[in-house]
């Protein structure tokens, strides 16, 4: 799923919780795709409660939504952050498990020096 396509399904009343498979992240709950693939579909959602992302209840607020698909992580995005370093950015993926890539990007980077 697309980050439009996921806005697209919020505002029609759907549920986090449908369209995603969440599962244990580092003390959390996220969602991370079982492989790294470049492109806009969705691979990658950071702790859901810290982030305060709803599951199991429709989201009506047209700003939750946005917040809650910012919060939504494409391989695209991955690169990005890498600036356009493909290996990287895949590196990057699997180390996160609770936080978003911004956050960890300094982490990798240190471990490849």
């Amino acid at each position: 799923m697309t980050k439009l396509e996921l806005r697209d399904y919020l505002k029609a009343g759907y549920l986090m919780d449908d369209a995603f498979d969440f599962g244990p992240g580092q003390e959390c709950e996220i969602f991370k795709a079982d492989h790294f693939e470049p492109g806009d579909e969705i691979i990658y959602i950071p702790d859901v409660h810290l982030n305060m992302i709803p599951l199991g209840t429709p989201i009506t607020d047209d700003e939750v939504i946005d917040e809650v698909v910012d919060s939504c992580y494409t391989g695209n995005d991955f690169i990005e952050e890498c600036e356009g370093d493909v290996e990287l950015a895949e590196r990057l993926f699997w180390y996160c498990d609770w936080q978003h890539p911004s956050s960890a990007f300094p982490e990798v980077e240190d471990e490849e020096e």
